[in-house]
């Protein structure tokens, strides 16, 4: 005989198949294709017929003695065997861990969809697996996500603005990095220019990943191609909102128009001012009091390297050198820098 748990499973799923009055409702449970919850929702791709009509038998079960339980709840956790391979799933964070040809396993986000309506995660809420990643980036001491979007809503509102979208709209703290505590670092290449990590500052990454045309490529880390150059911008912090809504805009202050560039020959010209190092950015950075403490902002960008003419040549140049980029569409802020000010 059937285990009762697999009988009430299966009489769970066929009620889940029947609308009302014994018409076919359509289950589809989705996969991200490329392991992000916010990928967009057009992306992502219906899972084998056969896994899903074992995974949604066992998922009745789950949202049965779900309710108040939490990641607690019986059957959070199930496993999923098809032609295609073997899967593990967790309902409660909505994921599936599935293993490569090269045995490999990767983390794979999931929804649930009935009737052509999702039903889980809920409709307009962050996806549980985003919000693991967001709270495993979190740090326990002040300078948390919380008490930055504090100080990101002070700004706004001493700027004349209000914040009406949702944290997560705005900044994604999964990609949050902390460099407090850490010692000078050998500088790296980004883009094929030298990188000198932010030491002694937190970096609350800004929501840009799918937001400009020719995809990511601009953000990656290992020096292929597409992969654009770290500068840092330091302004005044009532400028953050608009920055952040419409990206970095030419000043009047235009100093060193007449300047030539350093490698090149090429007239400066006009454009965004920006530099190769954080201290000199933090030099254009006014400190904001919140709470009793004294703090400093510098926008993290990603410039193309090609764009970028030089005031100052940056190898060698212990004092921190200027950039200018012409074209605002060739700086990217990508992240926020924050630090406790020095007395």
């Amino acid at each position: 005989p059937k285990p009762v748990y697999l009988l009430r499973a299966r009489l769970l799923w066929r009620a889940a198949l029947l609308g009302p009055c014994g018409g076919a409702m359509s289950v589809q449970w989705l996969s991200s294709p490329n392991g992000d919850s916010e990928a967009p929702f057009e992306a992502w791709r219906p899972c084998p017929t056969d896994w899903t009509d074992q995974v949604e038998s066992l998922f009745q079960v789950y949202a049965a003695s779900a309710a108040g339980a939490g990641e607690r709840a019986p059957g959070r956790r199930c496993s999923a065997s098809t032609s295609a391979g073997q899967a593990s799933v967790d309902f409660f964070l909505m994921t599936s861990l599935d293993r490569s040809g090269d045995g490999r396993a990767r983390v794979v986000p999931l929804r649930r969809v009935e009737g052509g309506v999702q039903t889980h995660p809920p409709p307009g809420e962050p996806h549980p697996w985003f919000l693991k990643r967001v709270a495993e980036r979190d740090s326990s001491d002040w300078l948390n996500n919380n008490f930055f979007f504090q100080v990101f809503s002070q700004v706004m509102a001493e700027s004349g603005h209000r914040v009406v979208a949702s944290v997560h709209d705005i900044f994604d703290f999964r990609w949050n990095q902390d460099f407090r505590g850490r010692g000078p670092s050998e500088p790296a290449l980004r883009g094929g220019v030298v990188y000198t990590e932010p030491t002694g500052w937190k970096k609350f990454a800004v929501r840009v990943m799918g937001r400009f045309e020719g995809g990511n490529a601009w953000l990656r880390l290992d020096g292929s191609s597409g992969e654009w150059a770290v500068a840092y911008h330091g302004t005044q912090a009532e400028a953050m909102p608009l920055i952040l809504t419409g990206g970095l805009r030419v000043g009047g202050r235009q100093a060193y128009a007449d300047f030539r560039d350093q490698r090149t020959g090429e007239a400066i010209g006009v454009g965004i001012y920006c530099t190769p190092s954080i201290r000199t950015a933090a030099e254009f950075s006014p400190v904001v009091c919140v709470e009793g403490r004294r703090l400093q902002l510098v926008f993290q960008c990603r410039v193309r390297p090609e764009a970028i003419k030089r005031i100052h040549e940056e190898v060698g140049r212990e004092s921190g050198a200027y950039w200018l980029i012409n074209d605002p569409a060739d700086i990217r802020p990508y992240g926020v820098l924050v630090r406790e000010a020095p007395e």
